[in-house]
């Protein structure tokens, strides 16, 4: 249709261009009377339109009637990812910054997705941590095979106010934006409902393995403050460990009187009172730190009480602090954790 209007309008500018030229190149005839020659301006050419002869630029549209419209809306701006964080930290001598990464890392292998219950949850615990670094002392600048001495090697370095301190402030960020970047960008094997999935874990997920833990990093910081505060706590754990050796001693006795064949009633009555003083001792110290974290489990609060027993031996006074700028630590961490949960869109 664009061509045949087109090709009329060309058309029709010759016939005009025809007829003003046969008007202007005309003569009057010669011989007629009373008329004069009468020169008329010689005006330009009549000049079509640009258009007319170059066209409209316009392209052919071959397209079939039903095709749907083209969309030329412009493409929406490219986002791109954003690259894990980098930061420089120094390293400590003794607790390098491989302990941070094994830090993420149990954290990570003990987090669920979903449980067998359809929520997530996190395996990790005092308890589970300690036998976590009982085991490989990741990040621990120590050598050789005795893991009991190397452990109190770390443990006679790191467990005190000052170094508690410097440690956390040295590695505080830099472990939050490991854990947080670790579990967005590299994969591993998670328990998702009945089965595990290799996979990086989404915004919402890592939110959840936050708020999990930071619960957990809580309850643990009251526990050491009530530790901290109450010097009974570790004096009742050293009556259960004294306890404990009594009834040791007690079936000692009792199998060499049958061992020896002889009247095993007395050794017999002996080990059954120790068993009974040693259990009544464990229940004082479940009863006295489940008042401090009604949420934590006996077998946490008693294990926790004999690990601070073991800690405060041989210089009480220093340790007790340790625990209090510990527990303060764990504090701050919980609330790092919360604050990077909210973070996450």
């Amino acid at each position: 249709m664009k061509e045949y209007r087109t090709a009329i309008i060309l058309i029709a500018s010759a016939a005009v261009l025809g007829i003003g030229a046969y008007l202007l190149l005309d003569k009057p005839d010669e011989d007629s009377p009373n008329m004069a020659e009468v020169v008329q301006p010689v005006a330009p050419p009549a000049q079509a339109p640009d258009w007319v002869n170059k066209g409209q630029d316009a392209k052919p549209d071959y397209a079939p009637s039903t095709a749907e419209s083209k969309d030329t809306t412009p493409p929406a701006p490219v986002v791109e990812q954003e690259e894990p964080q980098t930061i420089e930290v120094a390293e400590d001598k003794m607790i390098t910054f491989t302990f941070v990464e094994s830090l993420a890392d149990y954290l990570l292998h003990r987090f669920q997705p979903r449980n067998s219950k359809g929520k997530p949850d996190s395996l990790a615990s005092i308890i589970s941590l300690n036998k976590y670094y009982g085991r490989e002392l990741d990040g621990f600048a120590v050598t050789g095979d005795d893991i009991q001495g190397a452990r109190k090697i770390v443990l006679d370095y790191a467990f005190n106010p000052a170094m508690l301190e410097t440690l956390y402030n040295l590695y505080a960020q830099a472990f939050m934006v490991h854990l947080v970047d670790t579990a967005a960008n590299s994969e591993r094997e998670y328990v998702v409902g009945d089965s595990k999935e290799r996979r990086t874990l989404t915004n919402e997920e890592i939110q959840s393995m936050l708020r999990l833990n930071s619960r957990r990093i809580e309850r643990t910081a009251e526990l050491f403050q009530a530790i901290a505060d109450d010097p009974g706590i570790t004096e009742m754990a050293a009556k259960y460990r004294r306890a404990s050796k009594a009834v040791e001693r007690a079936n000692s006795q009792l199998q060499t009187a049958i061992s020896d064949e002889k009247n095993t009633a007395e050794a017999g009555e002996r080990l059954k009172q120790a068993i009974l003083l040693r259990e009544r001792t464990k229940a004082e110290i479940v009863t006295h730190l489940k008042q401090v974290c009604q949420t934590c489990t006996e077998s946490e609060v008693f294990y926790l009480s004999q690990w601070a027993y073991r800690r405060v031996l041989n210089e009480p006074e220093e340790k007790l602090k340790a625990f209090g700028t510990a527990a303060k630590i764990m504090e701050d961490l919980a609330g790092r954790f919360n604050t990077q949960a909210d973070a996450l869109k």
